[in-house]
């Protein structure tokens, strides 16, 4: 069995629909698909695709550690307390276990991820 996993949306599984809390809605009414790529046996480390549809929710990592890339779209995240940063296709970043924002969805936004609890 290969130990190399590729991110092909194309032959990808069925993804996972989702939206936000009702308690953690902001605004609008954004919908979520999530494509579970890859895990470790024991599911702490994991890796995927996930897309969100317009709107904005309250975005709460807890103790996740999350690597992100954007594959397309445009989201701004506010990191409580900070101005807000845009984000788009292109732009890399990590959300550190703790961090507290609001992540809203401008155009559709699709991001590659990597997290570990």
């Amino acid at each position: 069995m290969s130990k190399l996993t590729f991110f092909d949306t194309e032959n990808a599984p069925e993804p996972r629909l989702g939206q936000p809390l009702p308690e953690r809605l902001v605004e609008g009414d954004p919908r979520f698909k999530t494509w579970d790529i890859s895990a470790t046996p024991d599911g702490r480390v994991r890796a995927g695709i996930w897309e969100a549809t317009p709107g904005a929710y309250q975005a709460i990592k807890g103790s996740t550690w999350e690597f992100c890339t954007i594959l397309s779209g445009v989201s701004e995240l506010v990191e409580s307390g900070l101005p807000p940063r845009r984000i788009e296709a292109g732009d890399s970043f990590v959300m550190q276990p703790g961090f507290e924002g609001v992540w809203r969805v401008i155009e559709t936004t699709r991001k590659l991820w990597v997290s570990q609890d």
